[in-house]
């Protein structure tokens, strides 16, 4: 069995990604949760379900919009430093990168529990995601972006658990990852 270095596998990886249209690539096998194409019923109550509860949020701080989050939020540990105003709308950037809904990470109107591992591992993806973008990117020679980022949608993609490339599962079987 050959040994594949590590660059040659990034080599393959982005031609798979960046040149190789999108209908030339083989159909994956996914371990998908939510799809909105095949479940447009769910989608559309996922949606309405979002929207609901944001509604609700918003009302809730009503007036203090600009005030610093922790002010009006209890138990606020990442995006400390937004107004109480942005915080909806990082929560349903999430959901919907995330093909999933308010109660996936919280207790609903009991959003400052923390009884929930989903809500910590959002925290800690979060971090990781700023670590990337902040530094891992930023080191990367060559790259050809002034400001190269990414975000939940790179991975996840509408899904709580992202998917897998197509040749990954190849690849581990074979040894080669």
């Amino acid at each position: 069995m050959k040994r594949i270095d590590t660059a040659a596998i990034i080599v393959f990886i982005l031609f798979g990604i960046l040149i190789v249209p999108a209908q030339d690539r083989p159909q994956q096998r996914r371990e998908v949760r939510f799809n909105p194409q095949q479940d447009s019923v769910r989608f559309a109550r996922m949606n309405g379900e979002i929207n609901e509860k944001l509604e609700a949020l918003r009302k809730s701080i009503g007036g203090q919009e600009d005030k610093p989050a922790p002010e009006v939020f209890k138990n606020i540990q990442v995006f400390k430093e937004l107004k109480a105003g942005q915080i909806p709308g990082m929560m349903e950037t999430w959901s919907r990168s995330l093909g999933t809904s308010c109660q996936h990470c919280h207790i609903v109107d009991q959003w400052q529990k923390d009884d929930k591992p989903e809500k910590q591992i959002g925290r800690d993806m979060l971090q990781m995601l700023g670590e990337i973008n902040s530094k891992q990117l930023a080191n990367i020679r060559n790259l050809d972006s002034k400001e190269p980022t990414i975000s939940c949608w790179t991975c996840h993609q509408g899904r709580i658990k992202p998917p897998k490339a197509p040749w990954e599962r190849q690849f581990r079987q074979e040894g080669k990852f």
